[in-house]
């Protein structure tokens, strides 16, 4: 038996969460390279910020040639979000940076650096980051570095910083995201992430 799916949101019917949705009208233009592997993974959470930002736009690949929109791009007011050692500080003192574009690299640490050393463009631009992360919320997935943020919630991040939007609605979409997920654990795994 087929599972009805949300047109919208594209969850199964029943795990909706077209209701907990904010379109925010962004100034800065998102740019999202998200690595193949994350297309069709239940706790993605570009899918969120694909539906709520309304200046965003998502590539897949994995390679250069996939991302060849990147070439059309103004190099001077475009920023990768990336923790470098140089990078500018969006949480910081950002009068004097013109910011159109930013890119996002969505995936595993592993495989977002993967796309960081492949994509040859990628290394040309300024490189953005934040001196003070606000609390993970996103307890669904484990990260393996302690300055990792879901996409969802860095995206709100950076424009909160660069544009005084609110992470509001993104951790509204966000928590109804995972208590769909929660609802399906049994209630000891359930319990666990719950109490991380």
């Amino acid at each position: 038996m087929t599972r009805s799916i949300c047109d919208k949101c594209q969850f199964v019917a029943c795990d909706c969460i077209c209701m907990h949705l904010q379109q925010i009208i962004n100034q800065t233009h998102v740019v999202v390279l998200q690595h193949s592997s994350e297309v069709n993974n239940a706790k993605n959470t570009v899918r969120l910020a694909r539906l709520m930002y309304r200046n965003l736009t998502v590539l897949i690949g994995e390679n250069s040639n996939d991302f060849l929109y990147l070439k059309q791009l103004p190099l001077a007011t475009t920023a990768l979000l990336y923790p470098g050692t140089d990078s500018f500080l969006l949480d910081g003192d950002i009068s004097d940076i013109k910011l159109t574009h930013l890119i996002v690299l969505d995936g595993t640490w592993k495989k977002a650096n993967k796309l960081f050393f492949t994509i040859d463009i990628l290394k040309q631009l300024r490189q953005v980051s934040f001196q003070q992360l606000p609390e993970n919320r996103y307890h669904l997935r484990k990260a393996n570095r302690s300055d990792s943020l879901s996409s969802l919630e860095a995206i709100a991040y950076a424009l909160s910083c660069t544009e005084g939007l609110s992470m509001a609605p993104a951790y509204s979409a966000l928590d109804a995201m995972m208590e769909n997920q929660f609802k399906y654990m049994p209630a000891e795994v359930r319990a666990r992430y719950k109490s991380e």
